[in-house]
């Protein structure tokens, strides 16, 4: 979107805002304050609380030692079917392996892969029920404390799982399922923050005052916030991986010397306290967060909406608007695919890489070192090169899905290969820095390019949407790839799937037009500030849309976008700035660090 402004206006932009007077600036001055500024805005504690709470909730027990745990423990129940009947022969190493679900058999593959099918169709049910609700009072502080809670406890609990709960293995599924449903929940309520993030930032509500500031060069400048939130949270993210890596490297090193084995040998209980730890690091890592946030509160819920009925409503709601944003819609049906491909990808590598290392916890903690090594790498790369070349989120975004589609073509070679195509460990440490450095910064310009097409005050909403999406593409995949593995008896067909589903998003992105898509979202925002007299209820009882329906009324509304646009504050010229705007608050040099 910011693309289209040169060199010498971008560096004009960052010379106006370091002249232009703080919040503080101007409430001193006796000025009137426009309605915006009287949300509060965003201080440099609640920016690094925000990160430090991404630090701890890393992802690396939902793809790690959870899934080692459950996987282990239904194989130890189960056979190979190849040497003789049920039960005769346990699973080995490398083999394949069946166990008896209800009143049939089916392999810990395919199990596994519908299990994270199974997974995902219930996030998306809880986040369809409770996203949207977020959108009103103080719900979505409340409502991402509660799930961060349950997540962090329900990893503790692993502690109770050794390696004789092999015997009730469908309880440690349990809880892995309450664990992983509200670890995929906290994501969408923290994502859902950080746009409110940018737009209160102190140096972007300068900019939105500065009568010297076009609408366009606004727009650069809150498009740059969003990106620098997005990716340095991814950044810290990443670093959270990396510390609690190295964390449970050390305990894992002090198991192998308290039970006298080498490091590789360590019992698999060692998950199992790896789980734990990881629970107890996002807690610690989340409590500032919960301390330092500012209220937004939004609107209150109407009076007679119901709990659990009112999110399947503005679900559907939400739906009926892809003729009023419709290319927010087209980023969505990209994002299934995109999403489906990533998901689909690291439930394929994710079993193939517990047979490669023989469910040794340790081993792919270090491998897991190395993806979050890479990743911040990645992040921070894709920023500098973002910055450096004045690059659109979009872009940025096709850079890094063309990079990450590269890798499950190289591994359809191992469908007919026996020595290639993700068939060595050699291959599992390329194939976790390739995703670090190229798949990591698609989860950041993503959020960002969907923060981009989602309206002001509908934040909540649509990223419940764009939550939902990613579940529903989580379900479909991996129970797709399930489904194809149970019958071909080969894991890695569902690489060719992946590949596809890779390519796919590279086509529909390219139609997305961004320009189109702002004036859009500046029309939706302006309507629904002349409809805000309506109530919620109302509109619920008697469907009520404005008519942009029609595809006739779209040139009368981009002919009155003018009409929509922010009104500046001339006045607010008068106020002197303080002499030590060249270092923000926040710690960044030159106004605008992003």
């Amino acid at each position: 979107m910011f693309s289209a402004v040169s060199y010498f206006d971008w560096n004009r932009i960052l010379t106006l805002n370091r002249e232009y007077p703080t919040d503080e600036e101007v409430k001193s001055s006796g000025e009137t304050i426009p309605d915006w500024d009287k949300v509060p805005q965003t201080t440099a504690w609640e920016r690094w609380a925000y990160y430090f709470y991404y630090n701890g909730n890393n992802g690396i027990n939902y793809y790690s030692y959870v899934p080692n745990v459950i996987q282990y423990l239904t194989a130890e129940n189960g056979w190979d079917p190849s040497q003789g009947p049920q039960g005769a022969v346990p699973c080995g190493e490398s083999t394949s392996c069946e166990v008896r679900l209800g009143g049939s058999t089916i392999s810990v593959d395919s199990l596994i892969l519908l299990y994270n099918g199974l997974n995902a169709l219930i996030q998306a049910l809880v986040l369809t029920t409770i996203g949207s609700l977020a959108d009103y009072g103080n719900n979505s502080h409340n409502i991402l404390l509660v799930v961060t809670i349950i997540s962090c406890a329900a990893q503790i609990a692993f502690l109770a799982f050794n390696e004789d709960a092999s015997q009730y293995w469908g309880v440690p599924f349990l809880v892995a399922l309450v664990f992983q449903v509200s670890y995929g929940a906290s994501l969408v309520f923290y994502w859902a923050i950080f746009p409110s993030l940018a737009v209160n930032d102190p140096k972007v509500r300068a900019a939105k005052r500065n009568p010297h500031v076009s609408q366009e060069e606004y727009a650069v400048i809150e498009s740059f916030c969003r990106n620098h939130i997005s990716t340095i949270s991814t950044a810290w993210s990443n670093i959270g991986f990396f510390v609690i890596s190295t964390l449970n490297i050390i305990i894992g090193n002090a198991l192998a010397i308290r039970y006298n084995v080498s490091w590789d040998e360590v019992p698999q209980y060692g998950n199992s306290i790896y789980s734990a730890m990881c629970g107890a690091y996002w807690l610690l890592c989340g409590i500032p967060w919960f301390i330092v946030q500012k209220k937004r509160p939004g609107p209150p819920l109407p009076a007679d909406a119901n709990y659990f009925t009112y999110g399947w409503k503005t679900l559907g709601l939400a739906i009926k608007e892809y003729r009023r944003l419709p290319q927010t819609f087209l980023f969505l049906g990209a994002y299934f695919l995109l999403n489906d491909a990533v998901s689909s990808m690291n439930s394929v590598t994710q079993v193939l890489t517990v047979s490669l290392t023989n469910y040794d916890g340790l081993m792919q903690t270090y491998l897991s070192l190395v993806q979050a090594v890479c990743s911040i790498i990645g992040c921070f790369l894709f920023l500098h090169v973002q910055k450096r070349f004045h690059l659109s989120t979009k872009t940025m975004l096709q850079i890094s899905t063309g990079f990450t589609a590269i890798m499950p073509i190289w591994c359809c070679i191992g469908i007919w290969s026996p020595t290639i195509g993700f068939r060595t460990q050699a291959e599992l440490w390329i194939y976790n820095a390739w995703f670090g450095i190229f798949t990591a910064p698609f989860y950041a310009y993503s959020q960002t390019l969907m923060s981009e097409l989602v309206p002001i005050g509908k934040e909540n909403m649509f990223f419940s949407l764009f939550g939902i999406v990613s579940k529903v593409a989580q379900f479909f995949g991996p129970a797709l790839i399930g489904g194809v593995v149970a019958a071909t008896k080969n894991t890695r067909i569902g690489f060719i799937l992946c590949a596809v589903a890779n390519v796919l998003p590279l086509i529909v992105v390219a139609a997305i037009n961004m320009e189109r898509a702002e004036v859009r979202v500046k029309v939706y925002e302006e309507q629904e500030r002349r409809k805000s007299e309506t109530s919620v209820d109302e509109l619920l009882q008697h469907g009520h849309h404005h008519n942009s329906d029609d595809d006739d009324d779209d040139d009368q509304v981009v002919h009155e976008e003018v009409f929509y646009l922010p009104q500046q504050q001339p006045s607010l010229s008068s106020v002197t700035p303080s002499s030590n705007h060249p270092k923000s608050s926040d710690g960044y040099q030159g106004g605008y660090g992003f």
